[in-house]
């Protein structure tokens, strides 16, 4: 990383998936929680069939705007052809699932105290992610954190995807801010790195970053900064030494 030249931090968007939340352990742990249910109910014979081929599914699907945490129809749809399973419908099966996972989702006190602590120092906050709109909502009615955020972007709702510049563009036209005024954290070198192309700060957050979890596809963006977790130590240390405005 070259050396750091201190800034005006206007804004601070953040990604969600294994950024803000674990989604890797989050999924998994849904998962595996869903095939003990199926099983449970003689849905299906072994659950490790299901288990093994439902990640071969998930992990082999690549497509705009789905979501690899929340779940997608086309997931179980093929997880039941591969395995000849038909004595539940795909459609229930995701929605159960989707309820697991939700439940599963909890406030993250670290989350909570970084947040307020930008806004203490006026700091405005965006989430920017590459995500399903239903997923992003489930998770802020858990999480109570949308009070904190000054604007929320999600792909399919706007029908664009990180790495293309134009999320980043949103961002910045709902936050007022210039492009060298926002700092981007993310756990994704190509998608949440590609800001960097707009002047803004890039930091690489790595304490849940799963290089499996990266679908995008492009150049990885060498980060500005990395931060191990979004906690209020980090981001503490991180403005006293980037911003101007600390």
């Amino acid at each position: 990383m070259r050396p750091i030249e201190k800034r005006r931090v206007k804004a601070c968007a953040f990604d969600l998936g294994n950024t803000l939340i674990n989604d890797t352990r989050l999924s998994k742990d849904a998962a595996v929680d869903m095939g003990e249910w199926l099983l449970n109910h003689s849905f299906i014979p072994s659950k490790e069939a299901f288990l093994a081929t439902f990640e071969k599914v998930n992990h082999g699907t690549v497509k705009p705007f789905i979501s690899h945490t929340f779940g997608e129809i086309d997931f179980f749809v093929q997880t039941f052809k591969e395995l000849a399973i038909n004595a539940i419908s795909a459609q229930a099966a995701l929605k159960k699932f989707r309820e697991i996972l939700i439940e599963k989702i909890h406030p993250d006190p670290d989350i909570v105290a970084t947040f307020q602590l930008l806004k203490q120092k006026n700091i405005r906050i965006a989430l920017v992610s590459n995500e399903r709109v239903s997923r992003v909502e489930a998770y802020m009615e858990k999480t109570n954190l949308r009070h904190f955020f000054d604007a929320i972007i999600v792909s399919e709702g706007i029908g664009i995807e990180k790495p293309d510049h134009r999320i980043f563009q949103e961002a910045l036209k709902q936050l007022s801010a210039k492009g060298e005024e926002m700092v981007m954290f993310g756990d994704n070198q190509i998608a949440d790195g590609a800001s960097k192309k707009l002047g803004i700060f890039f930091v690489l957050v790595t304490g849940y970053m799963n290089r499996a979890w990266i679908w995008e596809e492009g150049n990885p963006y060498p980060p500005d900064y990395i931060m191990e977790k979004v906690t209020p130590k980090n981001m503490t240390a991180f403005l006293n030494k980037v911003a101007l405005n600390r």
